[in-house]
């Protein structure tokens, strides 16, 4: 054959090839595109639970979801607390897989499904709280978030990103797991990320006498709670 012939014959197997990889139906192979978490779950060390806030996306029915979850020590504090419903609780043990792209003692990072923009980023604290107040994220998880914020942002390489964190349903919460998000706003694909405007981002018109009771208010209920940083 020559090499006339054998080009053609390759360019009839490739079409053929590509045709039937178009019109054959596709099976579900998600988990084996996803990189899961390592899992560290091991009989010892049983942390505590909480199944007071039920999912707004439930998340199956195993006999895993109504029993206490054991994750190693080394890897998670010894006081944290999760939920056996809660989808991102069930990522940070590695019963459901993600993207992982960080990862501390107290938090972890991974990418957004779907995402608004490239690279588009969650930040979980391995704690289960609905949301920052209720029942309550502890100051050393919070704290950890942070410093990963800025770590996040750098390895995403863009100038212009977002940081949002909601609580409760009217906010835009739509998990019931205290999540950060670490948006990025690409200079080149206008359509991703953010779309902030006068109209999306609405201000109101106030006076001082106004600024100066909301800001009685906050101090009055800070003091309450015993906050040291409440100003005088």
């Amino acid at each position: 054959m020559d090499t006339l012939s054998r080009h053609k014959s390759f360019l009839l197997a490739s079409a053929v090839l590509l045709l039937a990889s178009i019109f054959t139906p596709q099976t579900n192979h998600t988990r084996e595109n996803i990189v899961p978490v390592e899992s560290h779950i091991k009989p010892e060390a049983i942390l505590p639970t909480t199944t007071s806030h039920s999912m707004d996306t439930p998340c199956g029915t195993s006999s895993a979801d109504t029993e206490a979850v054991n994750v190693h020590a080394g890897t998670l504090p010894h006081d944290t607390k999760l939920d056996p419903n809660c989808i991102f609780c069930k990522i940070v043990t590695g019963e459901a897989p993600c993207f992982k792209v960080y990862e501390t003692k107290y938090s972890l990072a991974f990418l957004a499904k779907p995402p608004v923009s490239h690279g588009h980023t969650l930040i979980i604290p391995k704690y289960h709280s609905r949301t920052l107040t209720d029942p309550g994220l502890p100051d050393e998880f919070l704290a950890d978030v942070g410093p990963i914020m800025k770590k996040i942002a750098v390895m995403n390489g863009e100038d212009s990103y977002n940081v949002i964190q909601n609580n409760g349903r009217t906010a835009g919460q739509s998990v019931d797991h205290v999540h950060f998000h670490v948006v990025t706003k690409p200079v080149d694909q206008p359509n991703q990320g953010l779309v902030l405007t006068p109209q999306s981002w609405p201000s109101y018109p106030t006076t001082d006498e106004e600024y100066a009771q909301d800001a009685a208010k906050m101090k009055e209920i800070g003091r309450s709670h015993g906050f040291p940083g409440v100003s005088a």
